[in-house]
């Protein structure tokens, strides 16, 4: 095999090493193999693809920016990328609503139609209910990141745990806690009691 190919294989661990050392090809690499995932939770966080890409490639910066300080589990850096790709949304949806609140005490002259909000939902790829949006909206980062990491990469709860930098306990009750706010929130969506028998 050719160095190149050995190049292009190599594990997370590895480009993070050589990424740590200033090596931008393996940079490159760690964000062509994981920025699509990072986009598609970054646009379920905020719904808008513009906003999405802003949100991924500040995640991106800051895995150039803390090489040093980035978490791997089994090999991978997915789980810590999604972490911060949490922390970044829920940063940018806080100063997305406060410039909305400033925006909105300035006196218009009247309504102008903005069709962005239609352009941006036929450009959502991601098909989750409003509802389930919502409430990941409302959690807080680390809450999500929990849920995200555990429920949506099925990651278990020690590489959770590792990966956040918190005991495997706090996962579990955490999880535990916006699973049964999930089931509330959401209850109307579960199955007839009969069909659940079934």
């Amino acid at each position: 095999m050719s160095s190149q190919g050995e190049r292009e294989s190599a594990g997370d661990g590895e480009l993070l090493f050589r990424l740590a050392r200033g090596d931008e090809r393996a940079y490159r690499q760690l964000h062509d193999r994981h920025a699509a995932p990072v986009y598609r939770v970054a646009l379920v966080l905020v719904q808008k693809p513009w906003d999405a890409e802003e949100v991924a490639a500040t995640v991106f910066f800051e895995l150039w920016r803390k090489r040093d300080k980035v978490r791997i589990v089994d090999d991978s850096i997915l789980p810590w990328l999604l972490t911060v790709t949490s922390f970044v949304a829920k940063n940018q949806l806080r100063t997305t609503r406060r410039y909305s609140r400033l925006l909105g005490r300035i006196p218009h002259d009247g309504p102008t139609p903005d069709h962005a909000d239609d352009v941006a939902r036929a450009l959502d790829t991601v098909r989750i209910s409003e509802d389930i949006r919502t409430v990941l909206q409302r959690l807080n980062p680390r809450d999500a990141s929990i849920l995200l990491l555990s429920v949506v990469q099925e990651l278990p709860v020690k590489d959770t745990a590792l990966a956040l930098g918190i005991p495997e306990g706090t996962v579990k009750s955490r999880l535990s806690r916006v699973k049964a706010r999930l089931r509330t929130t959401l209850r109307h969506y579960a199955p007839p009691a009969k069909e659940a028998d079934a």
